[in-house]
């Protein structure tokens, strides 16, 4: 997975929302790309419209309280960059 081998697997958990999907589109999804982490459809957009209508694909940093600490729009095209800038802002939370 992602970051299980890192320091920061016991604080972080990803998951991701998969925006106009239904459950077995999302269970197909995850059985031919074997994803590690939990996928929730978002059938309705509304949590799509919740967040404001973010870019896709994003990812999204924050607190369980709700605090912000990074957000990442578009594909991820430098993983080790990403994961710096992940350590970075988890050092703010």
């Amino acid at each position: 997975m992602i970051l299980e081998d890192s320091a920061l697997a016991k604080d972080i958990k990803i998951l991701a929302i998969l925006v106009a999907d239904n459950q077995k589109r999302l269970d197909g999804y995850r059985a031919e790309f074997k994803v590690p982490f939990p996928l929730f459809p978002d059938e309705k957009g509304e949590i799509y419209m919740a967040l404001k209508q973010p870019n896709v694909p994003s990812l999204l940093l924050a607190t369980i309280d709700g605090k912000v600490l990074m957000y990442h729009k578009g594909l991820i095209t430098d993983f080790d960059g990403l994961v710096k800038e992940i350590r970075e802002a988890s050092k703010t939370k």
